[in-house]
């Protein structure tokens, strides 16, 4: 990650990156599908996208 940010890539990119890595493992993914069913995944996974943008996001604008 410190690479990244050396090279140029924006905190708040880093910022939602780090949110939305441990989220969307693979493995993670299987056992949340197999707990929450389809439509709840879903929504765990536009959730998990839609609060990771909104982090990036805010952190651009403060920092």
């Amino acid at each position: 990650m410190q690479q990244w940010l050396l090279e140029g890539m924006s905190t708040g990119s880093a910022s939602a990156f780090m949110i939305t890595d441990p989220a969307s493992q693979i493995t993670n993914l299987g056992a949340m599908k197999i707990v929450l069913g389809w439509r709840r995944f879903v929504i765990y996974i536009l959730f998990t996208l839609a609060f990771a943008w909104g982090t990036g996001m805010i952190v651009n604008l403060l920092i």
